[in-house]
């Protein structure tokens, strides 16, 4: 059978991110990947194999190759070689401090050793982002903690290396970049701004939905959310961006907005989200997921929307290859953004007897294809099946847009003066509050949420039947409503 060149693009990412993942069980050389290139040739040649099918072994490999790169090398010049020694380095706090009620973990770029070291100490005296500092401390290996594993967790990040109650002494401040010191001035600045203009636990609130800073939030709040199954809105990991970008694609639809415009409406948009929530990799990762779904759909049959998926997964691992197998952030947008290319069209017939009217028909298709899609790896790497979920979106995922918005206005007036930003602030706490009390009732049944554990065996028994669903009576849609 003769492949088409878009055939083609999708065999080789997805050949490159197979090596990538037995890149993780299978350690290869540079000489041995040599080695496998000699030899798929010298059988393709005896064989007389199809060339292409050469270059996709010779892509697989060099993804199991590139996998081998990114793991630590011992030596005596990478921080994690003193692993159990007690040692006194300077570093730089590489990115923002993770502020807990009674300690601060920092990200430490090592100076004179290669590699980064996560140091956990008390909460004051307070470190931000480009303090050089002197640390005296006994580094530990990161190990997992019970099922979760930590270890690589923190591996995604290129860390191998933890600390605990160490020595501190600052040497220096602002010795890290300059914009990103901006863009970290500029959200303490809207932090600031919330708190002064709405009371909590809508402050903590509002703050997580804008910016991703759950620093506030009440734990009996936070475990609601977790119950009921709308933690995305709170905790930027990637699976609520997908829903935003299918918000935003309505509104401009409502507003009118031409279709070969739409670009410049969404764009714009996710690139402030970005900025306001600090540019973690995460949210900058999630956003370029969510951001395919706009490209998918601005393109129409253009272009494929699986090979710009698979394009951006690929380009993604070739920037960090850690993330395929643990990022679940990475893993929920990913799958959400599958949810909406080719789970949603499918659901459509479902929910015809839905309103159209303020997107309702849209947004609700969205939920559903977004929660199945990501279900099995919800219940795979989380351990609980939130049974009202949806139900909890679908009263809650419409009033996001509205919040953010107010949020933003009473930010912006907020600076001009404190007291018309609190007069804004009460429509933007009569929407937060809806939000809690809805979450609270809720989760207040005994049966919202059940713990269901399922091993690797069921995460793949999981997606059986939403892979059905998706190639039944028809092919892959070749675009987004297709």
């Amino acid at each position: 059978m003769q492949l088409t060149r878009s055939q083609k693009f999708f065999y080789l990412c997805l050949a490159f991110l197979i090596g990538i993942v037995l890149g993780e069980f299978v350690h290869l050389s540079f000489f041995s990947f040599l080695l496998c290139c000699f030899l798929a040739f010298l059988i393709m040649a005896l064989l007389k194999l199809n060339r292409f099918l050469f270059i996709v072994l010779i892509v697989l490999v060099f993804g199991l190759l590139w996998r081998n790169l990114f793991f630590p090398i011992d030596s005596i010049n990478n921080i994690s070689h003193y692993n159990d020694q007690t040692i006194t380095f300077t570093g730089l706090v590489s990115a923002e401090p993770d502020v807990r009620i009674d300690s601060q973990k920092l990200t430490i770029a090592v100076r004179e050793y290669q590699g980064k070291v996560l140091v956990k100490t008390l909460q004051y005296p307070e470190y931000s982002y480009g303090d050089l500092l002197s640390i005296k401390c006994k580094l530990q290996k990161p190990e997992p903690i019970e099922d979760f594993r930590y270890d690589k967790f923190l591996e995604r990040d290129g860390i191998y290396s933890v600390c605990y109650n160490p020595s501190i002494k600052k040497i220096a401040g602002g010795q890290g970049l300059y914009i990103y010191e901006l863009i970290i001035k500029l959200k303490k600045g809207i932090e600031k701004r919330i708190n002064s203009t709405i009371s909590e636990p809508q402050a903590a609130l509002l703050g997580g939905i804008l910016l991703g800073s759950r620093r506030g939030l009440p734990a009996k709040l936070t475990d609601e959310f977790n119950r009921v199954g709308i933690t995305h809105i709170i905790a930027i990991s990637g699976y609520n961006i997908t829903i935003i970008v299918s918000v935003l694609m309505t509104l401009a639809k409502s507003l009118y907005i031409n279709r070969k415009k739409v670009l410049w409406f969404i764009v714009p948009s996710l690139i402030l989200f970005v900025v306001l929530t600090g540019m973690s990799a995460s949210v900058v990762r999630a956003t370029i997921m969510g951001l395919l779904v706009v490209v998918a759909g601005h393109v129409g049959r253009k272009a494929s929307p699986k090979n710009i998926l698979m394009a951006a997964a690929a380009v993604m691992a070739l920037l960090n290859p850690r993330i395929i197998l643990w990022d679940a952030g990475f893993q929920l947008s990913f799958l959400a953004t599958c949810g909406l290319m080719f789970l949603s069209p499918k659901l459509k017939k479902y929910f015809v007897h839905v309103p159209e009217k303020f997107g309702l028909q849209e947004n609700l298709t969205s939920t559903f294809s977004a929660i199945i899609m990501t279900l099995p790896l919800i219940l795979f790497n989380f351990k609980r099946l939130s049974i009202i979920a949806p139900v909890a979106n679908l009263l809650v995922l419409p009033t996001i847009p509205l919040a953010m918005f107010l949020g933003f206005i009473q930010i912006l007036v907020a600076c001009l003066s404190q007291t018309l930003g609190q007069i804004v602030a009460w429509f933007t706490w009569a929407v937060l509050a809806y939000v809690v009390k809805i979450v609270d009732l809720l989760s207040s049944f005994s049966w919202s949420a059940i713990n269901m554990q399922i091993g690797l065996l069921g995460l793949i028994i999981g997606f059986v039947p939403i892979i059905i669903i998706i190639c039944r009576k028809s092919k892959v849609a070749n675009s987004v409503g297709a």
